[in-house]
């Protein structure tokens, strides 16, 4: 097995895959879904993210079909006076970055780093749909070394 840059820059995460840290299930909503909703929905799921879909309805901004909203945005947005008529489409984080569960840990680690996100897509590798997520917590749980 050939050392690539992000794997040797995290030689705690060998050789786990993303599939044994990811948090299985997806909680998501469509784009025009109002913040408050959303908050009400990382509250009763105790979830610090939700995946934000644009199947069938208004694109995201950059036009992509998947975004996030983390707890940090829906935080950010509620600074302003008009948090009751903005929608998770108009603050979801895209694109959503995306990892599939066969990807390496460190990989997956070392994107989060980049990009400066605490939340990656996880998609299932034959259909590329969204089947999981991966938070910088589970990424602690594996360093952790509980299951």
């Amino acid at each position: 097995m050939s050392t690539t840059l992000e794997t040797a820059s995290y030689p705690s995460l060998q050789p786990l895959l993303v599939i044994d840290a990811m948090h299985p299930g997806v909680i998501s909503c469509p784009t025009g879904t109002p913040l408050r909703t959303v908050a009400r929905m990382m509250a009763s799921y105790r979830v610090h993210a939700i995946l934000v879909s644009a199947h069938e309805e208004e694109p995201l901004p950059d036009g992509g079909l998947w975004g996030i909203v983390s707890d940090t945005d829906l935080v950010r947005a509620a600074r302003t006076e008009d948090f009751d008529r903005q929608t998770a489409g108009a603050i979801a984080g895209t694109p959503a970055l995306m990892v599939a569960t066969a990807d390496p840990l460190a990989r997956a680690a070392q994107l989060m780093v980049e990009h400066g996100v605490s939340h990656l897509v996880v998609l299932e590798r034959h259909s590329t749909r969204p089947i999981g997520v991966l938070s910088t917590l589970d990424v602690a749980r594996a360093l952790s070394g509980l299951p």
